[in-house]
């Protein structure tokens, strides 16, 4: 049977409604409904949490930090005490001098692969420090200097020597 000129291609209709299922689909994976507040927000605005399908904690950032804040000023006394208690722990500090004295060296050179890795990242740092505090850094460094006469003089001469 021929085609009449008034119907339509079936195609375009369906390749037409598998976009704007698409789309829809992706609007579902970008987005999401916090279950706190109630708002659709970004996916980027929800933690991680692979637990669930969409790798996200139901409730938004915003709504989490205003559920801790509202929880640490009703509970505050409780959780310093708790706190204070955790940080008089002998046990953990001699496990903590233990644990670096036995791994000494592996730590040394994780130190220093970080420090590699982040050197520019530390320089840019420590020079805007030293610009924002310049007379405070030059007054320290001038101490230093007063201090340490003997031990700059010994360093001088030592390096004379070896030129």
């Amino acid at each position: 049977m021929s085609k009449k000129s008034y119907e339509f291609d079936t195609r375009y209709s369906d390749v037409e409604q598998g976009l704007e299922e698409r789309k829809n689909r992706i609007k579902t994976i970008c987005f999401k409904t916090c279950s706190k507040c109630g708002e659709i927000k970004s996916i980027f605005k929800f933690s991680l949490d692979k637990r669930n399908l969409d790798d996200r904690i139901g409730v938004c950032k915003v709504c989490r930090g205003r559920e801790s804040l509202e929880y640490y000023y009703q509970n505050r006394d409780k959780i310093l005490i708790r706190n204070k208690e955790y940080q008089d722990k002998k046990d953990r500090s001699v496990y903590f001098k233990d644990y670096r004295r036995e791994h000494e060296e592996r730590l040394k050179k994780l130190a220093a692969s970080w420090y590699r890795k982040n050197k520019k990242a530390i320089k840019k740092r420590n020079l805007q420090y030293y610009e924002e505090h310049k007379e405070a850094c030059q007054a320290i460094r001038g101490l230093w200097r007063e201090k340490n006469k003997e031990k700059i003089k010994k360093y001088n001469q030592e390096y004379k020597a070896k030129v």
